[in-house]
């Protein structure tokens, strides 16, 4: 699983752990590799949030990251399990967005 926090918008590193910090939502293995062509292009943008290792975004990162997700959803078809994926990382990048938060994903 991947948990993912929201940080405060003045944080520039990684945190060592997520005490402290809100849980923003969570991601399994299977929805993240049905978003793998996401995520991937997210990374090449210099917004990566790879499943494997921890990972941090700040808010500019966060949005460059919704830009791309909305820009590419109509390549998921008609998959459901994607697009319920899809939905949940919206929601959550979404909320981060408006809170002008950045994102730290730790992997457990």
């Amino acid at each position: 699983m991947l948990d993912i926090y929201y940080t405060d918008p003045s944080t520039t590193d990684m945190p060592d752990d997520p005490s402290g910090l809100e849980l923003a939502g969570s991601i399994d293995l299977d929805a993240h590799r049905s978003l793998a062509f996401l995520f991937d292009k997210g990374s090449l943008a210099g917004a990566g949030l790879r499943y494997f290792e921890d990972s941090f975004l700040q808010p500019a990162q966060v949005a460059t990251l919704m830009k791309i997700f909305t820009a590419n959803v109509s390549e998921l078809g008609g998959n459901r399990e994607a697009l319920e994926a899809f939905e949940a990382m919206r929601s959550l990048f979404e909320a981060a967005l408006v809170r002008g938060a950045g994102l730290a994903a730790f992997c457990d």
